[in-house]
């Protein structure tokens, strides 16, 4: 847990402030009973999401960083009995460094990047679900001023620009409930990829046949069976039977025909290739040799060394295109060899396969193209029954998906409900009241109310709830909650959730928290923040960081300090 922040910039009656200490259950971070603002309450709550590997305190907190300039947070946590000690610069913010107790940056030890600082932060707190990172595991729980996390509407937004699916995906990760989710989604979208593919495939392109529609289908079974018929009768009208000829015979001929057209285009696509390699590498050679000595007699004050650089540059230019050409045309040439050889072996195949005995060359045509037929409508419609199989096999994947979606988040629902409720009647001792309600609908919808009270303070408690519960039921190892969630809320109310609050202890959990204006509330209720108070801001040099800047100052001293 986080046992310790410290700052030379953190300042009191003008000298510097000692470490703020932390421990288990509730830390309050305290304004006067003046309610006086612009103290640092909110700043310091944003400093420790600074120091949870969040940046908002360095790009929210511009009035911090103008005034008070750069700086370097320093802090300890201490897992297991052992402390860690880091620190984190306010420029060089993206990484972290290790330290030694009095916060010199340890000489062996490389920062660590954002990414490995929350690694090992999961490690140490125990979140180890498959895909979790530190960030989308506890940074929607930090509920401070100028964070997007105050929405009671929508608690699982980290920031208002996360999508829904991904705040609902980084949830259900928390859980550990996600990996069966991701595993089934994977399947199902390699089926649906599959299926597209080959829909593409065969509805995209002419050279893969496919029939399209049932009927289609139908009609290419009444034309198959048309066309078998045809076959066998040609076969019997045949004195000598086409039947001892095999239909691939006729099918080959057909088929080297192409061949040879397609070889011969090649042949004169790379002639016209290599005539023009070879008019390059004979004609239009130019000398670029030349001397400069002409030129001397009219510009003799003139240094022509450019040009002479520029003159071996051709020479150079003119020998790499010599030998570019000389190997193109030796592979043009091999090439052109090759399939002149392939042209003359097709052609004598074409001539045996010619001379079949006793087989007309009009029957033999008359097969191949009945054949041909055959296999084309045999293929269409084999395609077809594939798409369907497809179609079925991704149809079937995807309500598995569905199915085993809605049984996880079924299960962090209810499970979160319930402590909900549990929560509620020991915050209201009332079981007539209506707890607040977490609707998980789908991975990318969810709602979040109280219902029958839309007032601030119990939209408000509800939200308060919400990360007490998951707090309770999930690795959630502290929540972060500033003044703003908690001024709303009665009296009677907010006395019992900081009797929660102190409850985490019992946990080995934390809570920060930032108020003000306590001479109103019940005495047990004033002793238990002041007992656990590790912070107390007043104005007067008594701000966080020792003066307030929205004020002129009348000490004579520059404003920066």
């Amino acid at each position: 847990m986080l046992v310790e922040i410290q700052c030379d910039k953190f300042q009191k009656n003008g000298e510097m402030r000692a470490p703020i200490r932390f421990h288990e259950g509730l830390n309050a971070v305290l304004g006067d009973d003046n309610g006086s603002n612009s103290i640092g309450k909110s700043t310091f709550l944003m400093i420790l999401d600074f120091v949870f590997g969040g940046d908002d305190y360095v790009k929210k907190c511009t009035d911090v960083q103008d005034n008070v300039g750069e700086h370097t947070i320093n802090f300890t946590f201490r897992f297991d009995g052992e402390d860690y000690h880091f620190s984190r610069n306010t420029v060089k913010y993206k990484e972290v460094v290790k330290c030694d107790e009095n916060y010199r940056p340890l000489p062996d030890e490389e920062p660590l990047s954002k990414k490995a600082y929350g690694a090992f932060l999961c490690g140490k707190y125990g979140l180890t679900a498959d895909g979790i990172t530190w960030r989308c595991a506890v940074g929607r729980f930090i509920r401070v001023y100028k964070r997007e996390t105050l929405d009671e509407e929508r608690p699982l937004q980290a920031a208002k620009d996360e999508k829904v699916a991904d705040a609902i995906k980084s949830y259900m990760k928390l859980f550990d409930r996600y990996a069966a989710v991701e595993a089934q989604s994977k399947q199902a979208a390699a089926a649906e990829d599959e299926k597209e593919s080959f829909r593409k495939t065969t509805q995209q392109y002419n050279h893969v046949r496919a029939t399209k529609t049932q009927k289609e289908k139908e009609a290419n079974e009444l034309r198959i069976a048309e066309l078998e018929e045809q076959e066998k009768k040609l076969a019997q009208e045949n004195n000598q039977g086409l039947l001892d000829l095999d239909s691939m015979t006729a099918q080959h001929l057909s088929e080297l025909q192409e061949k040879l057209i397609n070889y011969r285009r090649q042949k004169a696509a790379v002639q016209t290739q290599l005539n023009a390699v070879r008019r390059d590498m004979t004609g239009q050679k130019k000398e670029f040799k030349r001397t400069f000595s002409a030129l001397e007699k009219f510009f003799p004050a003139e240094d022509f060394k450019a040009l002479e650089d520029i003159e071996r540059f051709h020479q150079k230019l003119s020998k790499i295109l010599n030998d570019e050409f000389q190997e193109t045309e030796k592979d043009l040439s091999t090439t052109y060899v090759l399939l002149n050889n392939e042209i003359v072996k097709i052609k004598d195949e074409i001539i045996q396969t010619k001379t079949v005995p006793n087989v007309s060359q009009a029957i033999l045509n008359e097969y191949a193209r009945i054949t041909t037929e055959l296999n084309n409508l045999h293929e269409a419609n084999n395609n077809f029954d594939e798409l369907e199989r497809l179609k079925k096999v991704a149809s079937n994947y995807a309500q598995t998906r569905d199915e085993v979606i809605s049984q996880q988040l079924m299960q962090i629902e209810s499970s979160v409900n319930q402590k909900m409720r549990e929560i509620t009647l020991e915050i209201l001792h009332d079981e007539q009241h209506m707890p607040p309600i977490l609707r998980l609908e789908k991975l990318n919808k969810y709602t979040f109310k109280t219902p029958n009270d839309g007032g601030t303070g119990a939209q408000y408690r509800g939200l308060i709830t919400f990360d007490l519960a998951n707090m309770a039921i999930a690795p959630v190892p502290f929540v972060v909650h500033d003044s703003v969630l908690l001024k709303n809320i009665e009296k009677s109310v907010f006395s019992e959730i900081i009797k929660v609050y102190e409850k985490q202890k019992e946990s080995g959990k934390q809570v920060f928290m930032a108020y003000d204006i306590l001479d109103s509330y019940s005495e047990e209720t004033q002793r238990i923040v002041n007992e656990n108070a590790v912070l107390e801001l007043s104005p007067e040099r008594n701000e966080l960081f020792g003066w307030a800047w929205n004020k002129e100052r009348n000490d004579g001293t520059d404003k920066k300090k």
